[in-house]
């Protein structure tokens, strides 16, 4: 399964890149995720992992990420190695006159359960839909100056 969207936001580089690329402040724009909490050691970078937990079709799943590309403020990339399905999540970004290019490639496979049935076609939409939705709900908060850190504290 294959989807890509992109959205320009009226915001610099480095902040659509330091606020979409934090997986843990994730939970705040993207709608099927519900948990996000860092499991390794150190600072953001190549190697880090993350357990999170998805709820999508009325059940929650867990997967763990781990980060294989880390170049601030123009790529992450992540995969979903266990759990829901093995995907793997890339974000690019791209200066555009002081507006920023944000764009999502979702490559993978479905979840075994899923694949036996929901049509691929169903899927992809969904997927779509679902991609397009939390990056235009991201470039809302971010053009409308959303306090995201203020967000994750409350219950």
């Amino acid at each position: 399964m294959f989807v890509e969207n992109s959205v320009v936001i009226d915001r610099p580089i480095e902040e659509v890149f330091e606020v979409a690329t934090c997986l843990r402040r994730a939970v705040v724009w993207r709608n099927a995720l519900t948990s996000s909490v860092q499991t390794s050691a150190g600072p953001v970078g190549v190697g880090t992992t993350f357990e999170q937990e998805l709820r999508f079709m009325g059940k929650s799943r867990r997967n763990t990420a781990v980060i294989t590309a880390y170049e601030p403020p123009c790529l992450l990339v992540y995969q979903h190695v266990q759990g829901l399905g093995e995907y793997e999540a890339r974000f690019f970004f791209e200066a555009a006159g002081g507006r920023t290019r944000f764009t999502v490639r979702l490559d993978g496979q479905s979840p075994a359960f899923w694949a036996k049935v929901v049509p691929e076609e169903l899927q992809l939409r969904w997927a779509r839909a679902l991609i397009v939705q939390e990056m235009n709900v991201l470039r809302d908060m971010l053009e409308s100056g959303f306090d995201f850190e203020a967000a994750l504290e409350r219950p």
